[in-house]
């Protein structure tokens, strides 16, 4: 399993910010009133990113032989929802955050500064999402015990 790249995290943030800042943009500016984020987003995300620190640290307590009976299959599922938290909470700040730039152009409109307040306040969410899954992976992935060397010895 390759570990996450967090050039292609960032690559993707602004992919998605763009988008939903060209999205938006088209949308208010053709008259159309924009939805406020609605604040359970935070709260999921939150959610979502304790329990991927939880199931790591279980990882992690097993990689230094505090935890025997997990299985390896576990741990490795718990990598990729690490990954996949990571991932989630990108597309989640970019968007959020794209959103909200869109509207935040129009700050002095108190409605609206309500919306891109809360979409600020769900790309928050989206960070905590993409820090607990970049923290989760960590203590989830190989210390480097020599794999690359194995190919060469017999087996």
């Amino acid at each position: 399993m390759t570990p996450l790249s967090r050039v292609r995290l960032v690559i993707l943030a602004i992919a998605m910010g763009v988008i939903a800042w060209a999205i938006a943009r088209m949308a208010v500016t053709s008259g159309r009133t924009p939805l406020a984020v609605p604040w359970t987003v935070v709260l999921v995300a939150a959610l979502v990113a304790i329990a991927a620190l939880w199931l790591a640290w279980t990882v992690r307590q097993y990689r230094r032989g505090k935890n025997p009976g997990l299985s390896g299959l576990r741990a490795a599922r718990t990598a990729v929802f690490a990954q996949a938290c990571s991932y989630t909470g990108t597309i989640i700040a970019g968007a959020f955050s794209g959103y909200g730039l869109a509207i935040a152009i129009e700050w002095s409109h108190a409605p609206r500064r309500e919306v891109a307040i809360s979409a600020f306040v769900a790309a928050l969410g989206g960070l905590v999402l993409v820090t607990a899954g970049l923290i989760a992976e960590h203590w989830c992935k190989d210390g480097g015990d020599g794999d690359d060397k194995r190919g060469s010895q017999p087996a």
